[in-house]
């Protein structure tokens, strides 16, 4: 069986494993760590509301969508394309893959920049977006 917490320990699993830059530290929700100060990725897993896409024995079928964001964090004074880089590094690790029942499919990376609150740092997101088969016994 399925379950969000399933999922999202799948996921931060394959991201800790994949990720290869160590210049750049991975956070993950409910980290408790102190603010870093240099490149970083803030890493979030979120999921949408579940439709019914079948009966089948006895059971009704589910599809779970989700996405993660990968919030890229560079220090404003640094080169932009460094954070593109970054964003298109973590979109590489899921676009298209499909690991331990999770389907990974499209993506969208979104350019924040400098906002206001920032300290100093350059923002651009990479979202990918995902969904998971689930079965409930009627």
């Amino acid at each position: 069986m399925a379950t969000y917490a399933g999922v999202q320990l799948e996921i931060e699993t394959r991201m800790e494993a994949q990720w290869a830059d160590d210049d750049v530290t991975v956070r993950y929700e409910n980290e408790a760590r102190k603010l870093p100060t240099g490149k970083h990725i803030k890493f979030f897993i979120r999921s949408g509301l579940s439709n019914e896409s079948g009966f089948a024995g006895g059971k009704i079928l589910y599809r779970r969508p989700g996405w993660i964001i990968a919030q890229c964090f560079i220090q404003a004074k640094e080169a932009t394309q460094q954070c593109r880089t970054i964003a298109d590094a973590v979109v590489n690790i899921f676009e298209g893959q499909q690991f331990a029942g999770i389907t990974f499919r499209e993506s969208e990376i979104v350019e924040v920049g400098n906002l206001d609150g920032s300290n100093g740092f350059y923002q651009i997101n990479a979202k990918v977006f995902f969904d998971f088969d689930f079965e409930r016994t009627v």
